[in-house]
Order: structure tokens, then C-alpha cells, then sequence
């Protein structure tokens, strides 16, 4: 891209050519593709639209803010109306241990007393998550939540 004050009054354009990398911007958002602006404007190269398309994602991610990680409430068990604990995950097994929790992957079964049944559950019925097979899905659930065993 280059800018003159004789070219389109110091616009940016593409190098070589009177066509203000705005147009590339206005072309895009208004949900045009790239090969529809090269077929606009044939004069522009196209690894200089990439370049410019590159360009500006290196400037946006720049600018992106971090997101605020909320705050811990507490490092208490916290409960649901039937008592089980609903925030195993931020917890030890200290805390746990023979007491109601709600599955921490799927958020749906609620053990009577932690940590019986686990294996079976993870091993066969946990929507929360990935892995296929018994034994890898049982050590994807002891490895996402291992301060909940002892």
C-alpha cells in the first residue's frame, strides 16, 4: 500500500494502482468475497489483498482486550437445593470426599457419595466429554479433575 496527496488525496491505495484499500474494506462488509474485488478491480494483485486482509487481523488481534477472568466466589463447596455440591471442579477431595456432587463434566448426575461410581459414569454415560472408549474417557475425567481423588 502507498500513500501520495496526488493520489486519491492520500488515501491509502494499492501499490501501482488508484484503488483505495478502503474499497477492499467496503467490498468485504458489505459480504463480498475476495476473487469479486479482484474481478472489480483486475489491476490489483492479489497477494497485495491478502497482504492487506492479513494486515489488518494482525492489527485487530492486537487490539482484541483480554478478557477478566471472573473472580473465585469462594473456595467453599457451594450446593444446590438438594444439597449436592455444584463447584467440585474448584475444589480438593478433602471436600468431597463421601459427600453429593454433581458431575463436574456434564453437570448432570449427581453422585451419592464422591467419588463411588465415577469410573462407571465417565466410563460410559458422561456427556462432558471427549475421548472415545472406556478406559481413555475414565482418564480424561481423572486428569481434567484430579484434586478431586486422593
Amino acid at each position: 500500500m502507498t500513500r501520495s496527496p496526488r493520489i486519491r488525496g492520500g488515501a491509502p491505495v494499492f501499490t501501482g494502482t488508484r484503488v483505495p484499500v478502503r474499497a477492499l474494506m467496503e467490498h468485504l462488509d458489505k459480504g463480498g468475497d475476495v476473487d469479486g474485488f479482484l474481478r472489480k478491480f483486475r489491476d490489483v494483485p492479489r497477494d497485495a489483498v491478502f497482504a492487506a486482509c492479513a494486515l489488518g487481523l494482525e492489527v485487530l488481534v492486537m487490539q482484541v482486550p483480554l478478557d477478566q477472568e471472573p473472580e473465585q466466589e469462594s473456595l467453599l463447596p457451594r450446593t444446590d437445593r438438594s444439597g449436592a455440591i455444584v463447584n467440585a471442579e474448584a475444589l480438593r477431595a478433602n471436600q468431597v470426599v463421601g459427600r453429593r456432587v454433581r458431575c463436574p463434566a456434564c453437570r448432570t448426575l449427581v453422585f451419592k457419595a464422591w467419588p463411588e461410581g465415577w469410573d462407571s459414569h465417565a466410563a460410559r454415560r458422561c456427556r462432558g466429554l471427549m475421548a472415545q472408549g472406556a478406559e481413555a474417557r475414565k482418564a480424561e475425567f481423572k486428569r481434567r479433575f484430579e484434586p478431586l481423588f486422593r
